[in-house]
């Protein structure tokens, strides 16, 4: 599960994605955009993405969170990785646009056993400030921008106690071949990063 993450202006490597997404709205003349969210971003703010440009640099773009729900439901946040291929929401995107969203961590809520509330975790990776969310994304009417859904897995072990599900995150060589056009998606989820970590944000008080 993934339902919020946090991008840290102080990190460089966030800090020059940002500054790439800024040029290319210049270059596509896309002005008046909602800001792309820093700090926490929740479901349906503007956030940023990263996808294949045909070369071999990639893309800097940015994007809307969400597939739109059916019957005006909540948006579509997360598809889980297991089924990607086969749902018909999904099975397209998951073919042919692949995304990777960064990050400096995501959140994760457990229920604390002693005080009645649920205690908010942050998730990251020990090895990196940036971690990078396998998504997929699609145009929807009447947006000027891709809309995109993050990708789930079963949660590494350590952190399944604080949930059992987790975003499929990737190192850099299977950043490449994700976004890559003849990508194995089944392979590359395998081989996602088992080495996440977590700790309350706050420590929980007194009951």
């Amino acid at each position: 599960m993934c339902g919020r993450f946090f991008v840290a202006v102080d990190d460089p490597e966030l800090r020059e994605v940002l500054r790439e997404i800024e040029e290319e709205n210049k270059r596509r003349g896309l002005y008046g955009l909602p800001p792309v969210k820093t700090g926490e971003v929740f479901p349906t703010d503007h956030a940023a993405a990263v996808t294949a440009s045909g070369g071999d640099k990639p893309r800097y773009e940015q994007m809307k969170w969400g597939f739109s729900g059916f019957g005006g439901k909540k948006p579509l946040i997360n598809a889980r990785a297991e089924t990607v291929q086969e749902v018909p929401t999904f099975r397209e995107a998951a073919k042919e646009s692949r995304c990777l969203i960064p990050a400096s961590y995501y959140y994760e809520w457990m229920k604390h056993p002693t005080i009645k509330k649920k205690i908010k975790n942050i998730m990251r990776d020990p090895k990196s400030t940036t971690l990078y969310m396998a998504g997929i994304y699609r145009m929807e009417l009447k947006d000027d921008v891709p809309s995109f859904v993050i990708l789930t897995r079963k949660a590494a072990k350590g952190i399944e106690e604080i949930h059992d599900r987790m975003p499929v995150i990737l190192d850099r060589e299977q950043q490449r071949e994700w976004l890559s056009k003849d990508a194995n998606i089944r392979k590359i989820i395998e081989q996602s990063v088992e080495r996440i970590v977590g700790m309350p944000e706050e420590e929980p008080g007194p009951p």
